[in-house]
């Protein structure tokens, strides 16, 4: 479920349905194939493999970068991150996939700490040759339904400013907000190519708590900004770039 609203350490998979339909003639259990793309935000991890059904689909892809498109075979299938050669799984999902869909696989945090983000849905946009292509992906741990409120974690709200480099956040009004407690995955939004920064503030205030570099992003190229929480309680990014 895409959770934005208009306006750490861990090594998370999050996998985002970018859009799905049955071809005609293909069963919805074991045949017929999807495709999937691995993107690495892992901070300090080497080059990675993606591994499904005990075979490798994507491999040596490094810290904030993506894999192309890959075949995967419809159903139920386990997938597995390695690092790149070797044969030793450094996590694992089960997950069903669904024929002639179109995923993405993000992987996040560290290589000290491993645990696995819930799936999230994704509504991905169509890449436009002609602009500078972004999308703000949060990688948190959707909170569990529960009956009874007090055990459920307060909201963790915040605002997300796209704006030029040493711009003064002033009087502009966020591009998105997000509720950090879940995991999210946004569509594309479309800027002039130039250079931006991503700048993540508590809700209804321009105080920073996480921001990106300076992002150059040339006519027609994706990049997807990840939010991540740390171990201290704080907030990281990456920025991953898609093509």
């Amino acid at each position: 479920m895409r959770r934005f609203g208009t306006g750490g350490a861990l090594l998370a998979i999050g996998l985002a349905l970018a859009g799905c339909g049955e071809p005609a003639g293909v069963d919805n259990g074991n045949q017929g194939t999807a495709q999937v793309r691995m993107m690495n935000a892992a901070a300090g991890t080497p080059a990675l493999d993606l591994v499904v059904g005990g075979r490798v689909i994507a491999t040596g892809v490094l810290f904030e970068q993506s894999s192309p498109p890959a075949s995967m075979p419809g159903g139920t299938q386990m997938l597995a991150i390695r690092q790149s050669g070797q044969t030793a799984n450094l996590v694992t999902r089960s997950v069903t996939i669904t024929p002639n869909a179109k995923y993405a696989l993000v992987v996040s945090g560290t290589l000290a700490s491993l645990a696995l983000t819930p799936s999230v849905t994704s509504d991905t946009g169509l890449a436009r040759p002609d602009r500078a292509n972004i999308r703000i992906i949060n990688i948190g741990a959707d909170v569990p339904a529960v009956t009874d409120s007090a055990h459920i974690p307060p909201p963790v709200l915040l605002d997300v400013y796209i704006t030029a480099p040493g711009a003064d956040l002033g009087s502009r009004n966020p591009n998105l907000s997000m509720d950090a407690r879940y995991s999210s995955y946004s569509t594309l939004i479309y800027f002039d190519p130039a250079s931006w920064v991503v700048r993540f503030t508590n809700a209804g205030t321009k105080t920073v708590v996480a921001t990106t570099a300076t992002i150059p992003i040339a006519a027609g190229q994706v990049r997807a900004v990840t939010l991540q929480r740390t171990a201290g309680g704080g907030f990281t990014t990456s920025v991953v770039a898609e093509n």
